[in-house]
């Protein structure tokens, strides 16, 4: 009785990558050696790390479209202060300040985000979207639209390592994971945001302050995405204006597919990372497949718009009872 009650505990997007990991390595083709393995699981390092700060902002309500476009002047800016054709020539120095930049960026824009969400009360998806252009545009502006190259040898051999079998990218993406775990399952935050996501007049009139917690949000997601920038940067070896372009549709997938509410309120950052996992083995099971990239585009569309529905049926029917 307590293996069958433990069974239907367990959230279905644990059942969907399981089945989907299973069938794959049954009937891809390559897909069950190793090194593809290993490829898939670095792979998705960078939208696990950024949809982990992404899932805060849609927890609370919102959303936060910046996080890719951090991700591009991240890598850039970062690139460029590592090269070694820059002023540092690609010393230890240049690495350690690259990545205290890159950083600084992602919460600097965090900050920007937080603050005139709450301050102008102004709806997440405006001031993100605005912030988006802006961080899109300052790339572009800063590199002239070319590619960052001449990254240091020991930032692509971190890209590319690994402690055994397993990467050092997915080691970083599973710390990030584990602390917004942590952050919301054992921290008064946590429990502050899952409330003022839930109803935040009820949370005002409780004693919580809204407005902080919000701000923290966004700090918290633009760090994130600096995080994935840097990851990013290790794994490409280089900078470029057009890394996360096309990114957004997974992230939102990865959470939404993940089971949390685009209503706010409701979800586990433990089951985005299981969305972003089941996303991008679709995407990379399909590419072996040789499938087309519009087809590839077409098939998670419709994952996501399932997940979506799903939710939407099973909100409605909690409200009604």
């Amino acid at each position: 009785m307590d293996i069958k009650k433990k069974i239907k505990s367990v959230d279905a997007i644990f059942w969907f990558v399981g089945i989907f990991f299973i069938l794959s390595l049954i009937f891809v083709p390559g897909f069950a050696q190793l090194s593809a393995i290993k490829s898939l699981l670095t792979q998705a390092c960078v939208l696990i790390i950024i949809s982990c700060g992404v899932h805060l902002t849609v927890l609370n309500g919102g959303v936060d479209f910046t996080s890719t476009a951090l991700l591009a002047l991240t890598t850039v800016v970062g690139g460029s202060i590592m090269s070694t054709s820059g002023k540092f020539g690609g010393s230890g120095f240049s690495i350690f300040l690259g990545i205290v930049v890159m950083l600084l960026i992602g919460v600097g824009f965090g900050i920007i985000n937080g603050f005139s969400v709450v301050t102008f009360k102004m709806p997440s998806f405006i001031v993100t979207m605005a912030t988006q252009m802006l961080v899109n545009g300052l790339a572009v502006v800063y590199t002239g639209g070319s590619t960052v190259t001449g990254i240091p040898d020991i930032v692509g051999a971190f890209g590319s390592g690994s402690f055994f079998v397993v990467p050092y990218l997915l080691i970083v993406a599973v710390i990030v994971a584990v602390c917004i775990h942590i952050l919301l399952s054992k921290n008064l935050l946590g429990r502050q945001l899952y409330a003022v996501g839930t109803n935040p007049k009820t949370s005002f009139i409780s004693g919580i302050s809204v407005k902080k917690t919000i701000f923290k949000v966004y700090v918290i997601s633009g760090l994130c995405a600096a995080i994935a920038g840097v990851v990013e940067l290790s794994y490409m070896q280089s900078g470029s204006v057009n890394y996360g372009s096309t990114m957004f549709n997974d992230i939102m997938g990865s959470i939404i597919v993940g089971g949390t509410s685009p209503f706010g309120g409701r979800g586990k950052v433990i089951n985005t990372v299981m969305g972003a996992l089941l996303i991008q083995m679709i995407s990379s099971v399909l590419n072996i497949m040789n499938v087309p990239y519009y087809m590839i585009i077409l098939i998670k569309g419709l994952i996501i718009l399932v997940a979506a529905s799903l939710d939407l049926l099973k909100t409605k029917k909690s409200l009604a009872q």
